[in-house]
């Protein structure tokens, strides 16, 4: 089972770090939009790409694709997720609790069927959707580590999720 990890270039140090340290997981990772397509890989993983992938070409089919989203889903979907959050925070319409979300990848941006979130409290308003984004970020890759060996399982609901055997020991290295 291989891994196509697909990120931005500040994400990529930390995920591979992790990776080649803590798991024996198989992978590729990315940062270039159409090597989606021109690299072989089991499952697809999109962490905080800020492409849109096309799960319907001849080199997606037959794989499944997951996705890390720094906000809460459904409520704050797309690119400018951190403004639509804090817009609602600022005038009382939003916990002060922020969520960030791994979800299966459908046709529609940020839509698929949650399979994990992590949720964490604003112990303030965040000043700005920097801010805002910093936390996210800190708590989307605490979620990346807790989830991405367990996803070789390929779940496809939340309920599969909840159901499965919370690690797979295999897949983690060994503590020396």
């Amino acid at each position: 089972m291989i891994f196509g990890i697909f990120t931005k270039p500040q994400h990529v140090e930390k995920i591979v770090n992790f990776l080649n340290l803590e798991t024996n997981l198989k992978y590729v990772i990315s940062t270039k939009r159409w090597e989606t397509e021109a690299l072989i890989f089991d499952i697809g993983i999109s962490y905080c790409f800020p492409w849109i992938i096309n799960l319907h070409t001849k080199a997606n089919k037959g794989r499944v694709w997951y996705n890390y989203h720094p906000a809460p889903l459904p409520e704050c979907r797309g690119v400018n997720s951190y403004s639509k959050g804090l817009h609602k925070i600022l005038r009382g319409k939003f916990p002060t609790v922020w969520r960030v979300t791994l979800h299966r990848m459908t046709d529609k941006v940020d839509a698929g069927p949650i399979i994990s979130e992590k949720a964490f409290p604003l112990y303030s308003i965040p000043s700005n959707t920097q801010e805002l984004g910093d936390c996210a970020h800190y708590h989307l890759f605490q979620l990346f580590k807790e989830s991405i060996v367990r996803l070789t399982a390929k779940p496809l609901t939340g309920t599969q999720w909840k159901n499965m055997s919370p690690i797979h020991p295999n897949l983690h290295k060994e503590s020396t």
